[in-house]
């Protein structure tokens, strides 16, 4: 199991771990194809800490970036997954790392942010529609990838309330600067951990996120589709 440093604090992005375990995946095609073995063998190698920094991609968000550096080599990080509890790097080993190493770790912080804020826009964009309409509207996914954002819903939002007046309703609540809160609360012997933009409803989140909306800057809504015959919402947005 990995611990997952990044839950703490999303503006920390300098570290320390141990490896774990540091995985060629060249040897990977000798043995039986597994879903994990198919994912790993996208990259040169695969490294596994005792706790890392790097936001594994799920969720609806993007895998951070970084590099991992030993005492004889660095690891340059390209992609980050999880499997049964652990957190696996992926990408281009350059030297060497070895079992026990203490290694810093450097997340990429413009990654990691873009991501954040994004991420973030999203629950302010779920937030402001639960608000409106509450019942009406469930959320069905997220997908917070700057290049192609959106929050989909279970509903169809009227006509009347138009990608214009939810993108000054959005303005408006990042111009509020409201807290965007993070808490985690036990479930039996799990941890939920729930976001909740300040005086809106919370919403369970495993993502990176910024501290206030005031960090959003502009929000774009590019797009809201609705079709009726599956009772569907589609908000597509983007940030500046």
């Amino acid at each position: 199991m990995t611990e997952l440093a990044y839950f703490k604090d999303t503006y920390v992005v300098c570290g320390t771990g141990r490896v774990l375990e540091v995985i060629d995946t060249s040897v990977l095609t000798n043995g039986a194809v597994t879903p994990l073995t198919k994912a790993l063998q996208r990259h040169p190698h695969a490294v596994i800490l005792d706790a890392t920094l790097f936001y594994p991609q799920g969720g609806g968000q993007p895998t951070d970036t970084g590099r991992i550096t030993g005492p004889n080599g660095h690891f340059t990080v390209a992609h980050v997954f999880m499997d049964n509890k652990r957190v696996y790097h992926q990408g281009t080993l350059h030297g060497t790392l070895n079992e026990n190493d203490a290694v810093d770790l450097a997340v990429d912080e413009d990654v990691r942010m873009r991501n954040a804020r994004c991420h973030s826009a999203g629950h302010v964009i779920f937030s402001i529609i639960k608000h409106q309409w509450g019942d009406q509207m469930t959320e069905r996914k997220g997908h917070h990838f700057s290049d192609g954002a959106y929050v989909e819903f279970s509903g169809v939002l009227s006509e009347a309330h138009d990608k214009t007046l939810l993108e000054e309703m959005v303005a408006r609540v990042v111009a509020e600067d409201r807290r965007i809160i993070v808490t985690e609360e036990s479930t039996g012997n799990d941890v939920l951990r729930v976001v909740q933009v300040d005086g809106y409803v919370a919403n369970p989140c495993g993502g990176t996120h910024v501290r206030s909306t005031a960090e959003l800057g502009h929000v774009t809504i590019r797009k809201i589709a609705r079709r009726a015959g599956q009772n569907l919402t589609k908000i597509s947005y983007c940030v500046a």
